[in-house]
């Protein structure tokens, strides 16, 4: 085995002996960098630290085109959902996940893939908890890569249990399945933990992360301590904790601005517009050629994706936005549309994406854009959620909290008078709306314990393969764990198949 980081980062479940001899990691970004080096220093740890980010995004640790990592995940969990509609079956990517059959298939880089990046990013994290308290240099910059790290370790495994563990349930033990939790460098393969213990760890993590992290961003994609709270919020909003929700949720957004309707039409690509709190800074020495979040996602990247096969709108839920708001403007009204925006010699259907879009005229393959992790927007929701769900006098505050977001997008929007379950119903809504196709909808209906419903909108049966309801609470909301890793840890065990 080499003696590169690359190498020696890898090995945290005995799954990834299978290729840890790769060079998975460029952790320079440019550079690789010796392993007994890596962490001498905190300039030399903040070279690794920024390898993990870059792993994030990178076409260079395995699956395909319409896998590349985590962006790819975001369009991947709308598209299992009811929201991210495909208009045809031209281009094949990605089917496999529309039609729930990656995910359930053990051999499939639609289970494989994640489970191997979220824990290669676990792998890394790792290594340099263990190792940062000992390398030279301030401790400011000790702490601050430390919270980074946290940070990330405790966001890869909120990843990994909501997508192969069962949906969390407040007011139970929940001792159902998570997975293997792994807090050092070791070999041995670990046993699934429970969603609980996995929870827990996710939880000490973020704690972990605001207490080291400073407000001040050293970049959009390195967490600050107000990301973390938000990570946080997206924790306790998924284990029902409506109190800390709305609390961190607050904090997280504050002195954040939302978007103006003008910043709304920018395109979702640039991460500078001043609501982005978290993502991916992707400059364009850092190619992904096809392997990107906008190759698959924007209206306007000349790839045949985009050509043959743009993203779509659900038709119902499209109806449902008001003409005065500028997220109407986000897919194109008609088909064929001349104003529509989409790649040379490319199709223009009905509710064809608009919202993601290369500020370049022209995109080249070697421009990337930026990818979005995390907005203001989803604060105000995850806030106004929470308070709606405590009731009382709650109530009254979740409807300001969702006027102040929702009056942003809508001149026209009056101030809420629903309270209940129409209040939580009309929050959910607006979250479907302000977040489409940023990865939110497949977890919020398991979170739920809601069904997957796609009847009465433009889902096509050839393309869905039929699969327009799988009932809430169905096995098939766990991807199933990879063969592979089973095969190399004789202490994990298969989800219900």
């Amino acid at each position: 085995m080499k003696n590169k980081i690359s190498a020696i980062l890898f090995v945290a479940l005995s799954f990834f002996t299978l290729s840890c001899g790769e060079d998975y990691l460029d952790t320079a970004p440019t550079n690789l960098v010796d392993a007994s080096a890596a962490f001498l220093t905190t300039k030399n740890a903040e070279a690794a630290v920024n390898g993990i980010y870059r792993l994030l995004y990178s076409q260079v640790t395995g699956g395909d085109q319409g896998h590349a990592n985590h962006p790819a995940q975001l369009y991947i969990w709308d598209l299992m959902a009811d929201d991210v509609v495909l208009p045809n079956t031209t281009n094949a990517w990605n089917l496999t996940d529309v039609r729930w059959v990656g995910h359930r298939t053990d051999n499939n880089v639609s289970t494989t893939h994640p489970y191997r990046m979220y824990y290669r990013v676990i792998a890394n994290t790792n290594m340099a908890i263990l190792n940062i308290p000992n390398a030279a240099g301030l401790q400011a910059d000790r702490d601050r890569l430390l919270g980074e790290v946290h940070a990330l370790r405790g966001w890869a495994y909120f990843n990994l249990v909501q997508m192969y563990g069962k949906r969390y349930v407040a007011g139970t033990t929940n001792t159902q399945l998570g997975v293997p939790l792994v807090l050092e460098p070791i070999l041995e393969g670990q046993p699934r933990a429970t969603v609980e213990e996995v929870y827990l760890q996710i939880n000490a993590d973020l704690d972990q992360a605001i207490a080291l992290l400073p407000s001040t961003p050293v970049n959009k994609s390195h967490p600050d301590k107000e990301v973390a709270k938000g990570l946080k919020a997206r924790v306790a909003l998924v284990q029902q904790n409506w109190a800390l929700a709305e609390t961190l949720a607050n904090e997280a957004r504050q002195g954040v601005p939302l978007m103006t309707p003008a910043e709304y039409q920018g395109g979702f690509s640039n991460i500078t517009v001043g609501e982005w709190m978290w993502g991916v800074d992707h400059l364009e020495v850092h190619t992904t050629f096809f392997w990107g979040f906008h190759q698959y996602m924007s209206c306007n990247f000349n790839s045949t994706v985009n050509r043959q096969t743009p993203k779509t709108v659900n038709s119902a839920l499209y109806d449902q936005i008001p003409a005065t708001d500028v997220r109407k403007l986000m897919w194109a009204a008609t088909a064929n549309d001349p104003n529509t925006i989409a790649p040379p010699g490319g199709i223009k259907p009905q509710y064809m994406v608009q919202k993601f879009r290369l500020e370049a005229a022209a995109p080249s393959t070697s421009f990337p854009g930026d990818v979005v992790y995390m907005r203001a927007s989803e604060m105000y929701l995850i806030e106004a959620e929470a308070q709606a769900r405590q009731g009382g006098a709650k109530e009254a505050a979740a409807q300001n909290t969702l006027f102040t977001l929702v009056s942003a997008r809508d001149p026209n929007y009056v101030l809420s008078t629903n309270t209940g379950a129409a209040l939580i119903d009309e929050i959910l809504l607006q979250r479907r709306i302000e977040l489409w196709g940023e990865g939110f909808r497949f977890f919020d209906l398991k979170r739920l314990n809601l069904p997957l419903n796609r009847n009465g909108a433009n889902f096509i049966s050839a393309v869905v393969a039929g699969l327009f309801d799988v009932p809430a609470g169905d096995v098939r909301w766990e991807y199933l764990i990879p063969r592979a890793e089973l095969d190399a840890n004789r202490a994990a065990v298969q989800n219900p198949l």
